[in-house]
């Protein structure tokens, strides 16, 4: 099977990511191929990564060459099909027979490739063992070969593993100091896992070495393995139990020996199956674990649980059934990944939350990171250019706003080449949106061996800060005028507990003048009894916690009711340096009133700073509250909504459908919705629900919630095209076509018609690749794309499947002889030279056509079909057709 282009671009992404091609050779993976080569008998045994274009060797053993090209290696195969690969005479075998590396040098006749995966799961090469003589290849060698696979695996992966880990510490400190010690510690703990990973990886290659010699040394394997291994006869009964498994479950060898397994390791609700599992494979010789690596809950002998990855298979010995399993505790190992995984979504919830905008590109000049408040400053995502068109496009001045800044200007690039920016002052100016005054910060980002990863900005908006700082003196004199005339006891308390600032009317409350009072502990203005009671609130204050509270005091003999609220006084770096305090006399007045006006104060400034649509409408449609988003979104003024009617405010075509659910919900119905919104010319897709308010059986009135659910829906409708369509031609992709194959079949078989499928490859497109170069290439894929559009129905589906396969699916085709007429069609479309630059090449395709009107015919048989037929195209002398009349 051959992977998708999409597939096989994220395949190769996962392999660059583990920085291993192109790196020097290195004993670690050179030990196993020697190993391999020696148990298994072979002259020749590879570590082969398949990259985009060719197959690199990072460790062989018995070859010279260091690499392929992938268009002709055999781990090409064993990684499109994601398991083992077995070729015992690769002569007899139709895919190789032919293949430049069986015909000549190195003679390949035996070949066998295990898959070895990344760490999130893809297919990025293989280990290998090659001989140039036929032979069987049985499955105690299968089982050897993908033992050694995975700890080639293991290997691979383990840098890439570490280098995430790191990368994700770096930006988290970058960030947050006190984030970045709580990562310091678990990445401690995983630095100590790490290490101990190694050792015991080591202890493992030295086992493994002992593989050729006797059984002896097999002895002394089991007994030295980093991974428990555990063996039981056919009624689960344990017969060998290595060190490693005395350690992992905590039950020595010799109160393992003769118990069930499953009484020892397996939870009890698992027993049931385990038993029925080996009688099954006991009966059948079939079982679905077998020789299959898999990760499953276990128990130890303190009744701990773990998490163990096993490989089991089954042996005879002196005609007895027996049972082998080597177990590794994972259970460090996936919280390790669970913690990194929960790291870097702290990382993107932490980048999405700041105020500042934080831009960040690679080592070459790639953009790779916009945060919420980046993205609003520019109102632009990140785009593939040049970084000398960075500052054009997002629209980057110089601090007084004269000219667009020079590229040398730029911070993000002053960073990137290693200069350390603080505070630079700049302008972000978009055409469309208000002029933004900033202050840029960044460094170069450098790995832990000193590799340049990039550089990261970030921006801090200052555009209110001179009118801020000037309103700040005006409301200090404001405040302090209002302070003095409010029927209020006002104060201000530093951190040390003494009185900063009093208002006339506190003073007087106090009884005593300013000298007194200003610097002197707040304790002494009263009784020892009376400070108790604002003490307590007093500490939560200074705290950082803000409290209100009521209560009855009597200071120099006058007994008063108060509310008092204490409002701590926070700097920027979250210090609290003191609090405020606010007193009311409350003694002729109602309590309800004063919470009921707070209330009110706090559900108008939360409403007011969500994003959403918050409303309430009584049961005349009439608003009776209504939040600042409102002018945001549709332009209209909160404050002039409230008493007027849905009616009075929006047009009829507006309310249409939403007047419609606002009568349900005035029926007791919850309602939920969802509508496009136009304001500003700026388009949104809002989610609403209105929720009925009910008091005692009856309906007051209606909530009405809305928020913005566009990107989303957008991102959606991104998400699927791209997973239907091929992006060079155009055409459907390959999911697109399964799809519509299936579709087509049961229309045929609905209707009685007959219907083709037609297989088609461009004839020696490598050539055509090696002489034009991929981008000629992928401009002759894309006039082939277009030619075949030309030449069939609007109603048949042409579709890419990858490289030079096309596919063209033919419905309510009569006879073999019309799929006969449509192939020669396409044949004579192809004549025509293809200009691709200042060049003209001579391409032409060969063309297999499966025909068939059978309402029994599935897409499977159909394919099969088709693919002979073009076979038989190419083995004609290509540049024509061939039709097969499928099912018949």
């Amino acid at each position: 099977m051959a992977l998708s282009l999409f597939d096989d671009l994220k395949r190769v992404r996962a392999l660059c990511a583990l920085s291993v091609l192109d790196t020097p050779q290195e004993e670690r993976f050179d030990r196993l191929t020697r190993l391999a080569a020696a148990v298994l008998s072979v002259p020749i045994a590879l570590v082969s990564l398949v990259d985009a274009q060719r197959q690199w060797f990072k460790s062989r053993v018995g070859l010279d060459a260091t690499e392929t090209p992938r268009s002709i290696s055999f781990c090409t195969h064993a990684v499109a099909q994601r398991e083992m690969l077995v070729v015992e005479d690769a002569l007899r075998d139709a895919r190789f027979a032919g293949n430049p590396l069986v015909t000549g040098a190195p003679d390949i006749r035996f070949y066998a490739g295990q898959p070895v995966f990344s760490h999130d799961g893809e297919a990025v090469g293989t280990l290998c063992v090659i001989d140039t003589v036929p032979r069987r290849f049985d499955e105690a060698a299968r089982q050897s070969l993908r033992d050694f696979a995975a700890l080639v695996e293991d290997e691979l992966n383990k840098g890439a593993l570490i280098a995430a880990r790191v990368r994700a510490e770096q930006a988290l400190h970058a960030l947050n100091e006190e984030l970045e010690q709580r990562i310091e510690e678990r990445t401690s703990c995983l630095r100590e896992a790490n290490e101990t990973l190694k050792r015991e990886i080591g202890q493992r290659l030295t086992v493994e070495e002992s593989l050729r010699a006797n059984e002896d040394r097999i002895r002394t394997f089991i007994d030295s393995s980093f991974s428990a291994f555990v063996s039981t006869d056919a009624a689960g009964m344990v017969v060998e139990w290595n060190p490693s498994a005395e350690r992992t479950f905590g039950w020595t060898r010799e109160q393992a020996l003769g118990r069930e397994l499953a009484t020892l390791i397996i939870p009890e609700s698992y027993h049931a199956a385990h038993r029925a599992g080996m009688q099954r494979f006991a009966r059948q010789g079939t079982g679905n674990v077998i020789n299959t690596r898999i990760e499953m809950p276990a128990c130890t002998r303190d009744q701990g649980d773990i998490t163990v990855e096993m490989t089991i298979n089954a042996f005879h010995v002196g005609g007895e059934l027996f049972f082998g399993a080597f177990l590794h505790d994972v259970s460090e190992r996936n919280r390790a990944r669970l913690a990194l995984q929960q790291k870097q979504q702290l990382l993107d919830t932490v980048l999405e939350t700041l105020d500042v905008g934080v831009v960040a590109c690679s080592a070459d000049g790639e953009l790779t990171l916009f945060n919420r408040a980046a993205r609003e400053f520019h109102g632009l995502p990140p785009q593939a250019l040049p970084s000398g068109d960075w500052a054009a496009h997002y629209s980057l001045y110089s601090a007084d706003g004269a000219h667009l800044m020079d590229q040398s200007e730029v911070p993000l690039l002053r960073a990137l080449h290693g200069e350390t920016i603080r505070d630079c002052a700049m302008q972000i100016a978009p055409i469309d949106r208000a002029r933004r005054y900033v202050l840029a910060s960044g460094r170069r980002m450098i790995g832990p061996n000193g590799e340049a990863m990039g550089a990261v900005v970030a921006m801090k908006d200052i555009t209110e800060l001179n009118e801020s700082q000037r309103r700040l003196r005006v409301n200090e004199q404001r405040l302090r005028a209002i302070t003095e005339n409010l029927p209020a006891l006002i104060g201000q308390v530093d951190k040390a507990g003494n009185f900063s600032y009093l208002n006339s009317l506190a003073l007087r409350f106090y009884g005593r003048d300013k000298a007194q009072l200003i610097g002197q502990p707040v304790r002494q203005a009263y009784s020892a009894q009376e400070f108790d009671k604002v003490g307590q609130f007093m500490k939560l204050a200074l705290e950082g916690k803000r409290v209100s509270f009521e209560d009855e005091i009597t200071v120099e003999g006058r007994s008063s009711h108060y509310h008092a609220s204490y409002i701590p006084d926070i700097d920027a770096a979250g210090s609290v340096n003191g609090f405020y305090a606010m007193a009311f006399d409350i003694t002729a007045r109602k309590r309800s009133e004063i919470r009921q006006r707070d209330s009110e104060e706090r559900l108008r400034t939360v409403t007011d700073n969500l994003p959403a649509l918050i409303s309430y409408l009584d049961t005349d449609l009439r608003y009776r509250f209504a939040n600042a988003m409102y002018k945001q979104w549709y332009g209209v003024d909160p404050a002039a909504m409230v008493g007027k009617t849905v009616a009075e405010i929006f047009p009829a075509h507006f309310r249409g459908k939403r007047e419609q659910q606002l009568r349900r919900c005035l029926e007791g119905h919850t309602v939920q919705l969802e509508l496009e919104v136009t304001h500003a010319g700026e388009t949104r897709i809002l989610q609403s629900v209105y929720i009925p308010h009910l008091r005692d059986g009856a309906v007051l009135g209606a909530y009405l919630l809305s928020t913005d659910v566009t990107a989303a829906r957008r991102h959606e409708a991104n998400l699927k095209t791209l997973a239907h369509t091929d992006t060079l031609t155009g055409l459907p992709n390959r999911r697109s076509y399964e799809a519509e194959l299936e579709a087509a079949l049961g229309r045929s078989a609905r209707n009685r018609a007959g219907m083709a499928l037609a297989f088609l490859d461009l004839d020696r497109f490598k050539q055509i690749n090696d002489t034009l170069g991929h981008a000629g290439g992928d401009e002759v894929l894309r006039e082939f794309a277009r030619r075949l559009l030309r030449t069939v129905r609007k109603t048949d589906t042409v579709s890419r499947l990858a490289g030079d396969e096309f596919t063209i699916i033919l419905e309510a085709v009569r006879s073999p002889e019309e799929c006969a007429r449509i192939g020669a069609k396409i044949v004579e479309a192809m004549r025509p030279l293809v200009s691709v630059g200042e060049m003209a090449r001579q391409v032409s395709a060969s063309i297999g056509i499966a025909w068939t009107d059978s309402a029994g015919m599935d897409a499977r048989a159909l394919s099969q079909q088709a693919d002979a037929a073009l076979y038989q195209a190419k083995e004609a002398g290509r540049n024509q057709f061939w039709v097969a009349a499928a099912g018949q």
